[in-house]
């Protein structure tokens, strides 16, 4: 069974509790402290900002940026937003020097 953040349904403007969330193109893993180590739903990574983010770090425009992508790629479910929202979503945590890089990792 899959873990639903707490606040789902705000995550997704007008989205319904329980309904499907929008799953990553890839996981995106990461080595944070106090976070979760891979990110593999929009919803996950609306959480991971507004609940496992040092508050001082989700103010930076880096991360607001990253939400507000989320957010949007959440309620519209295109391609393209998503692609925006995760590549948002990969810097900010490569900024923080908390991106795994899968390249890396893999040999």
């Amino acid at each position: 069974m899959a873990r639903q953040p707490r606040n789902a349904s705000a995550a997704r403007p007008g989205g319904a509790p329980g309904a499907a969330a929008l799953a990553l193109p890839a996981s995106i893993r990461l080595r944070a402290p106090g976070c979760r180590p891979a990110l593999r739903t929009v919803d996950e990574a609306i959480h991971m900002i507004d609940t496992e983010l040092p508050a001082e770090l989700g103010r930076l425009p880096r991360w607001t940026f990253a939400r507000a992508l989320l957010v949007e790629a959440a309620s519209t479910g295109r391609k393209r937003d998503l692609t925006a929202a995760v590549r948002q979503v990969r810097q900010a945590l490569s900024n923080e020097g908390w991106l795994i890089d899968e390249q890396l990792a893999d040999g």
